[in-house]
């Protein structure tokens, strides 16, 4: 959410907010333009479009399944948004997302591919969280969307707040159950470990926690925009706040449109080497004419989290936010610098995910997180050598790359063989 701050010593600042309207202006002209041009250069099948422009329980509805919203208040505020596809009476899986992303990213694929409506097939009560900040989660009991205070979290708060409130909610409207699976990608395996160490009484609760691209350790990120985000994280997170911006990317619907129209239409090749860059090169795996799906529901979340994990970026730990201030690291950690999560303390089954040619998580990172943890009884390297982050959720050979193996070792979890 954009929002006016104050500017008294920052003239820069002050002719940047006074020419916002200018930018406006520019960036809805620059959005008709990229449609008007562009709708004739690049086809996409109508269903591709339809389903970019629906919101998750519409897409679940589409194919035929049902689909439920649930409402879930955490301790500090924040009112969440958890889709349902329902099998009352049937094991419950929570499913979380990664960062930017949402519920949206399991369904994504449609019926024959995304894991969420696979695991509903096939007997699976499935609970698909929204974390905090995203598009479906933007609610808090006290703070408004355009308060600094509603955008003050990361992966910590998340993995504090947020995965606990839900793993309750599901298990009592899941009578009979005392644990769930879980299923993480990214930032949702991130979030998962900060639980397990500031509140391992829910590791209990845990029937089999499946990590897909674990994202923990940073030392060995391969990314160069990561890399270089990392040098000026403190600067850039300065900067942003000046200009009274907190959450990425920006909140409205001119912004959504015109990185849509861009991405989708006018430069889609152009997006996709980026984000190649960013999450590693294979495109084999890349559906190109479903681009039109992933730009449209990208989900936001705040530059708090962004800059908590360039923070981890050649740390040598897993470290919980710096503030970079003695004084508020003393207010908000009791130390002057920002301590270590304990992973020992995530001591439930654990089942990792992971590839080579992943730039926001290394080998030898995740080889770090596996011996660290008390409890794997995974160590899964994708075998496809190419295999990127985003090939987790997205790729076109999913199942039998990664879902496969993954349903198995959830039946041998329910099996008790695992």
């Amino acid at each position: 959410m954009w929002k006016i701050a104050p500017t008294e010593g920052f003239p820069q600042t002050k002719k940047m907010i006074a020419s916002s309207g200018n930018l406006m202006l520019f960036c809805a002209t620059l959005c008709w333009l990229c449609l008007s041009v562009t709708s004739d250069i690049i086809k996409y099948d109508k269903t591709i479009l339809e389903d970019a422009n629906l919101p998750a329980p519409d897409l679940i509805r589409k194919y035929g399944y049902s689909a439920e919203i649930h409402k879930i208040t955490t301790k500090d505020g924040f009112v969440l948004t958890a889709h349902r596809i329902p099998k009352p009476g049937a094991q419950p899986v929570l499913m979380v997302h990664g960062l930017e992303d949402s519920s949206v990213g399991y369904l994504i694929l449609g019926p024959k591919k995304s894991l969420a409506y696979r695991l509903s097939d096939l007997g699976y009560d499935v609970w698909l969280l929204n974390t905090r900040g995203n598009r479906y989660s933007r609610k808090h009991k006290r703070y408004q969307r355009n308060m600094r205070e509603f955008w003050d979290f990361s992966f910590h708060e998340v993995g504090l707040y947020d995965l606990p409130a839900a793993i309750d909610y599901v298990l009592a409207m899941t009578k009979g159950y005392e644990q769930l699976h879980y299923i993480g990608h990214s930032q949702g395996t991130t979030s998962f470990m900060v639980m397990g160490s500031e509140r391992p009484s829910y590791m209990k609760k845990i029937k089999l926690m499946q990590a897909l691209a674990p994202v923990v350790f940073c030392d060995y990120v391969g990314s160069p925009f990561v890399l270089f985000a990392s040098k000026y994280v403190r600067p850039l997170t300065f900067y942003a706040r000046a200009l009274g911006i907190y959450d990425f990317p920006p909140e409205g619907e001119v912004f959504q449109r015109l990185f849509y129209q861009i991405c989708s239409f006018a430069f889609r090749n152009t997006c996709n080497y980026f984000l190649l860059q960013l999450m590693g090169v294979d495109a084999q795996q890349l559906n190109a004419t479903l681009v039109p799906l992933f730009v449209r529901h990208v989900a936001g979340s705040s530059l708090k989290s962004l800059g908590h994990y360039t923070q981890l970026v050649h740390s040598g730990g897993f470290y919980k936010y710096d503030y970079y201030s003695a004084v508020e690291n003393r207010r908000r950690h009791g130390s002057d610098t920002p301590p270590q999560y304990n992973l020992s303390n995530v001591d439930c089954k654990v089942a990792l995910y992971y590839s080579k040619n992943d730039l926001l998580t290394a080998v030898r990172d995740v080889e770090r997180l596996r011996d660290a943890l008390p409890n794997v009884v995974h160590d899964g390297l994708i075998p496809y050598e190419k295999f990127n982050h985003v090939d987790f959720i997205w790729a076109n050979d999913i199942n039998s790359l990664l879902y496969d193996g993954m349903v198995e070792n959830m039946k041998r979890s329910d099996r008790g063989e695992l």
